[in-house]
């Protein structure tokens, strides 16, 4: 990605990913709450760089930009601790699949 090293790259991707698949466990609501404000800041920020990257909406922008509504904390969905579990972990699937799949593709 443009302008992002690979610590960084990695921080953005799996600190969401490990929080949402801590999130399956229960928790104080507090640390829900800390959970979409980290998921939707990651995901929103994802999409920019993709879409700085790109120039165009690609599959994973999509995806994160979905990821990003589905955990605002503005506009909070109430949901099923079963609906917010699968939900959890496709989300965590989306940070790690993007790192690995962005890791796999060649140098520009």
């Amino acid at each position: 990605m443009i302008g992002v090293n690979k610590t960084a790259a990695a921080f953005v991707h799996f600190i969401p990913a490990g929080m949402l698949v801590l999130a399956i466990a229960r928790w104080p609501y507090g640390y829900y709450m800390l959970l979409r404000v980290v998921v939707a800041a990651s995901a929103l920020l994802l999409a920019g760089l993709i879409y700085q990257q790109a120039k165009s909406f690609t599959l994973w922008l999509g995806l994160f930009l979905i990821v990003a509504i589905v955990f605002n904390p503005f506009v909070p969905l109430h949901l099923t601790r079963g609906v917010w579990s699968i939900l959890n972990v496709l989300a965590a699937a989306i940070f790690a699949g993007h790192f690995f799949a962005r890791r796999a593709q060649p140098a520009d």
